[in-house]
C-alpha cells in the first residue's frame, strides 16, 4: 500500500488546504460522535497492540517555563488535528526546530482508524486514548475529538495585575488584567505558568458584544470544532453547537495576553 504524502512542521496555511473556512477565517471541522472521556487502567501488552494499530494506520496515511519543558512530537492523520496542536502547544522558533533532536514525548493519533479492537484484553470500548509514561508515548484510536490530544494540569484561568505581580487563579478572565492562560497551569515553587500556547472557549450564544475578545479571536489560525454553520455563507450559528468547548485559538489573539505566559511568585496568589 502506498503511503500518503507526509508534511512535517507544516505552516498554518498548509493545514488549511481542503478545509472548510468560516466567514471570519477560522477552520470549521467536526469530531464525529466521540466527544467524551472514560478513564481506566490498561496493561502494557494492550498498549503495545493499540500502538501498533495506530502506527500501521499512520503509515498508510511544551510549556512556557523552560525549566519544565519537554519536546513533544505529534504524528496525526488529520490536518485540523495538527492545527489544533499547533495552537495548543508552545510554538518553537526556527532555531529551536533546527536543534529539536529526539522528542521526549510522542503522540500517535490515528483518529480515523475505524476503531480499537474491543476484543483486546482491557478494551471495553471501540475508542482508546492511552498514555504510557514508561515509554513516554500516547496513542489515540477511534475518536476525532481534537481535545483528546491534550491532558489537564490545574484547570482554571490565571491572570496577573498590570502594575504588580498579584496572580489570581479562578474560572474566568478579567479584561483589566494580563491573561497568563485560560485553562492549564502549573503552580511551582517559583512561578505560575501556562502549559499551553492557546485557549479554549465555549461558542454557545457567543456574540461580539457579550465577549468581544473571544469573538474577535475567531479568525485565521483558529479552529471551530463541532459548530453548525450556513453552508452558503460559511457563517457559524452560535445558537446551536454540537459540543460545548468548540473554539480553540492562539493565546496571542487576546489583546491583554502576557507573553511569555508565566510570572514569578514574588507576591501572593489569590484562588
Amino acid at each position: 500500500m502506498d503511503r500518503i504524502q507526509l508534511k512535517r512542521n507544516a505552516p498554518v496555511a498548509q493545514l488549511y488546504e481542503g478545509a472548510i473556512i468560516s466567514s471570519s477565517g477560522a477552520v470549521i471541522d467536526f469530531s464525529g460522535k466521540k466527544t467524551g472521556l472514560l478513564k481506566s487502567k490498561m496493561d502494557e501488552h494492550t498498549f503495545e497492540i493499540n500502538r501498533e494499530r495506530v502506527i500501521d494506520y499512520l503509515n498508510t496515511r511544551d510549556n512556557w517555563d523552560p525549566k519544565y519543558r519537554i519536546k513533544v512530537r505529534v504524528i496525526c492523520a488529520r490536518a485540523y488535528h495538527a492545527l489544533f496542536m499547533n495552537i495548543m502547544l508552545i510554538s518553537l522558533t526556527e532555531e529551536e526546530l533546527a536543534s529539536f533532536g529526539k522528542p521526549d514525548f510522542i503522540i500517535y493519533n490515528a483518529s480515523q482508524f475505524p476503531q480499537a479492537n474491543r476484543f483486546t484484553e482491557g478494551m471495553s470500548s471501540t475508542t482508546s486514548v492511552e498514555i504510557n509514561f514508561k515509554r513516554m508515548e500516547m496513542v489515540i484510536l477511534g475518536t476525532e475529538y481534537a481535545a483528546r490530544e491534550i491532558r489537564p494540569t490545574i484547570h482554571s484561568s490565571a491572570n496577573v495585575g498590570i502594575d504588580k505581580d498579584d496572580v489570581t487563579l479562578f474560572f474566568s478572565a478579567d479584561p483589566n488584567r494580563l491573561l497568563i492562560g485560560d485553562d492549564e497551569h502549573v503552580w511551582s515553587d517559583t512561578e505560575v505558568f501556562n502549559t499551553e500556547g492557546g485557549c479554549y472557549a465555549k461558542c454557545i450564544n457567543l456574540s461580539s458584544w457579550k465577549e468581544p475578545e473571544i469573538f474577535n479571536a475567531i479568525r485565521f489560525g483558529s479552529i471551530l470544532e463541532n459548530v453548525v454553520y450556513n453552508p452558503a455563507t460559511r457563517t457559524p450559528d452560535y445558537d446551536v453547537t454540537i459540543t460545548e468547548h468548540t473554539l480553540r485559538y492562539p493565546i496571542e489573539y487576546i489583546p491583554n495576553a502576557k507573553i511569555p505566559c508565566m510570572v514569578d511568585r514574588h507576591h501572593h496568589i489569590d484562588v
